[in-house]
């Protein structure tokens, strides 16, 4: 049987849920991540884009970065890993660095009664994105009416190997910065992602080694009553030269491959005249 694309969570809330609690948010447009309406905007509808999730292929993808901030957990497990503590520890929210780019958030455990930094660590969201969005904002609007999404099929795909191309290039770009700097980055993503970046890059030795500066923190959806909550399911580290390795020794496909295409191109008339 065919596996349906449709909503999984709207507005932070199961999509089939019937709790009083799910009616608000779904009716004030709520983000109980952020504590504030939904920030996200579609120019196909007047109210917020509020799908955090999705089901697609048997997997429940996280398409807005919001989704990670469920109760400060991601920011507690990298806290506890970087520093050792939660104690006289601060969270700051897009911090820039001239030459490198903005970070998503930086944690600064400073010293006691002081606003000295005592050490420092990155923590970087990176969830998915769809492709044919409009038809995801179609099933949120039939949510909205009041039908049952999880029994349709919408047409939307995702977007997952343009999500891990720029990422990875971030990855090492930054990567680089805190090898130097002897602290720590965090890439906080499910399994869905990283899994991709691992196959498309030919990845290898991603064990976990906490004295490596590059740290990936993945979580995976676990069902309650109402909600989804996050869950800390692998830890994984590189080193930037195994990065840079892999995206430098990507496989070549065979030249004889792209004639194929070329010549079935041709076949069939699709190239531009010149005259």
């Amino acid at each position: 049987m065919k596996l349906k694309n449709n909503p999984n969570e709207v507005f932070t809330y199961l999509v089939e849920s019937v709790s009083h609690a799910s009616k608000v948010n779904l009716s004030k447009h709520l983000c109980r991540h952020t504590e504030k309406k939904c920030d996200k905007q579609s120019r196909i509808i007047s109210y917020p884009m509020g799908v955090c999730s999705v089901n697609t292929n048997g997997k429940k993808p996280i398409i807005c970065p919001h989704r990670f901030l469920e109760d400060q957990l991601v920011f507690k497990n990298a806290a506890l890993e970087a520093f050792g503590t939660l104690n006289n520890v601060l969270l700051f929210s897009e911090v820039k660095l001239s030459n490198v780019g903005s970070f998503d958030f930086v944690l600064v455990k400073h010293k006691p009664l002081s606003d000295k930094v005592d050490d420092f660590c990155v923590v970087e969201f990176q969830s998915d994105s769809t492709t044919g969005t409009g038809k995801l904002v179609e099933a949120l609007k039939d949510h909205v009416a009041g039908k049952d999404v999880l029994a349709q099929h919408y047409g939307f795909g995702m977007n997952t190997y343009n999500t891990i191309k720029l990422s990875y290039i971030q990855m090492l770009i930054k990567g680089q910065v805190f090898e130097k700097w002897n602290k720590k980055v965090f890439w906080v993503m499910q399994d869905f992602v990283f899994d991709n970046m691992v196959n498309r890059f030919c990845l290898q030795n991603l064990t976990f080694d906490k004295t490596l500066t590059t740290q990936y923190h993945i979580y995976d959806l676990k069902k309650g009553n109402d909600v989804y909550n996050l869950s800390l399911k692998h830890k994984y580290s590189s080193s930037v030269a195994n990065l840079l390795k892999a995206f430098t020794h990507q496989p070549t496909p065979p030249l004889t491959d792209f004639i194929a295409v070329l010549e079935e191109k041709i076949n069939l008339r699709l190239g531009m005249l010149f005259i």
